[in-house]
């Protein structure tokens, strides 16, 4: 079985969100994360290190959808065993899942051993696709509820019937179990609560989210959240220790920001916790939560991330790789929300959540050079105010103006970097409690659309007319933390023109006050 030069193996699972959010049924997306976290983090190494032997195998790192060994073995022995692992993922999947490998000769440098791998993989990908197996339609054969392939069996959850293909019934048959829940359990038994407990809490569908909303009921939101500038620091990693190191670090992090941040803002309501996990490992992060959780979950996410991997890769000896590269700081990661409600298409929300994301992740881009620390950033939208698909398209159409002067006039602010968005949560929670009418709210989020000149003049009537000095400090002092007061409600910026007070009025519908916040998920309402 030894080779005279052990091989770097790297895997990878295309189609990972083709193949989670395939379906809009909570119970089946969460099962196929499940399945896909098992079969990733548990299954294949297991199976690599019983195949080849502990003393000829190791793991770098399984999670998140990838995964890196070192074999010591020949590359085709080494691919043609790894076949029986794909066979088992087609099977375990109903053949919706696949794998691709890369492999290369760990000739003593790992960077290059690296590169070759991951060039071997995506050679493979466009070489030998995975092709997943094609919906069958025909007029005598009812269609999966699901996903409109070929239903093969009858599923009940919840009270409900439903014809399932094989794919389809097998996510849900791992979403009835525990699966990315059970270390939120085992977070959760830390915090003293029982087991039982934590799985009653876990919502049964959307609707049990939305309902379990506050501020307003109905209304949801999907957290996507991502690393920033990984690549950039794999491209520089030099060892086998410190790629380990990095990849340990950042999923331990990942995993344990998600489950702290959803404890602090996502207490149980009515015996159900308003959140569940859709997807969580590696860098990435996709949550279903509540809208008035959605925000200071991805404030806390953000800042519990970079000072957890602070913590686990520059404290202890050999730290001067990731010290330098990080002026000193944590990894961070970007966010991006997309606010609906609960009827909103789950694959919609997720997709606006990703232009989002990447919107976050383009205003934190840093510069060429070997630093690499890039600061965390978030933006949000607000899907159900527009009848659109995209965010992007729905701010071009609906949130951007053009002046006489040909000045682009954007009607939101973001991204917002972790400080601007935690003050944005403030602000708005000073605007809530300032006693301001919600009709006198709706007013001022409507004031920008009228234009530069009759913006400024709605706004100034409205705060002109507020009833008391705290409603008027309320809106002077979140316009100030903007920028925007002195052309209130405007903010120039060379040719652009932004204004953070629609930001502000659409976060003021979501956010608690400190009054409504002061009970939240107490231990009666578990």
């Amino acid at each position: 079985m030894s080779s005279s030069v052990p091989c770097l193996v790297v895997l990878d699972f295309p189609g990972i969100k083709k193949y989670v959010f395939g379906t809009d049924r909570l119970v089946e997306i969460r099962g196929a994360s499940a399945l896909l976290d098992r079969l990733n983090r548990h299954v294949i190494p297991q199976w690599v290190l019983e195949t080849f032997g502990a003393t000829h195998s190791r793991v770098v790192f399984a999670g998140g959808g990838t995964g890196q060994f070192i074999i010591d073995a020949a590359s085709e022995t080494i691919r043609e065993k790894l076949h029986d692992v794909e066979g088992e993922i087609y099977r375990q999947s109903g053949g919706a899942l696949g794998m691709v490998v890369g492999v290369a000769a760990l000739d003593g440098d790992y960077p290059s051993a690296l590169r070759r791998a991951f060039l071997d993989l995506e050679t493979q990908k466009f070489q030998n696709p995975v092709v997943h197996h094609a919906p069958c339609h025909t007029g005598f054969i009812r269609e999966c509820d699901s996903c409109s392939g070929m239903a093969s069996e009858v599923s009940e959850f919840a009270g409900e019937s439903r014809l399932l293909c094989t794919s389809c019934a097998l996510k849900e048959k791992m979403g009835k179990e525990r699966g990315l829940w059970e270390e939120f359990a085992a977070y959760l038994k830390t915090h003293g609560t029982d087991a039982d407990r934590s799985w009653r809490w876990r919502p049964r569908d959307f609707e049990e989210i939305g309902d379990r909303c506050r501020s307003r009921r109905g209304y949801t939101a999907v957290l996507y959240g991502d690393g920033n500038s990984m690549g950039r620091i794999v491209k520089q990693i030099r060892t086998e220790e410190q790629f380990k190191r990095f990849s340990r670090a950042v999923d331990i992090a990942i995993r344990e920001a998600c489950h702290e941040a959803l404890w602090r803002h996502c207490r149980p309501v009515n015996g159900k916790m308003p959140v569940d996990i859709l997807l969580l490992g590696g860098d990435d992060l996709i949550v279903y939560l509540a809208a008035d959780c959605a925000m200071p979950v991805a404030v806390d996410v953000a800042r519990l991330f970079e000072a957890k991997t602070r913590e686990y890769l520059l404290s202890g000896d050999d730290n001067s790789f990731f010290s330098t590269r990080l002026d000193g700081k944590g990894l961070t990661l970007s966010i991006g929300i997309a606010y609906g409600r609960t009827h909103t298409p789950i694959s919609i929300m997720v997709n606006q959540a990703e232009e989002l994301l990447k919107s976050a992740k383009t205003k934190g881009a840093v510069q060429e050079g070997e630093g690499a620390y890039t600061p965390a950033c978030i933006d949000f939208h607000l899907t159900s105010r527009f009848n659109q698909a995209s965010a992007i398209d729905s701010r071009r159409q609906h949130l951007t103006l053009r002046a006489h002067r040909k000045e682009e006039v954007r009607l939101y602010r973001g991204p917002y970097t972790v400080e601007e968005a935690e003050a944005l949560v403030q602000h708005a929670r000073s605007l809530k409690q300032s006693g301001i009418p919600r009709s006198r709210l709706h007013r001022l989020s409507e004031a920008p659309f009228k234009g530069t000149v009759n913006g400024t003049i709605e706004t100034l009537s409205i705060y002109g007319r507020c009833r008391t000095a705290e409603q008027k400090q309320a809106i002077w002092h979140a316009l100030d933390r903007f920028g925007c007061l002195f052309e209130m409600p405007w903010n120039r910026d060379g040719t652009e023109i932004s204004t953070a007070l629609v930001d502000l009025t659409e976060i003021a519908e979501f956010v608690l006050t400190t009054e409504e916040g002061a009970n939240y998920g107490s231990p009666h309402q578990a």
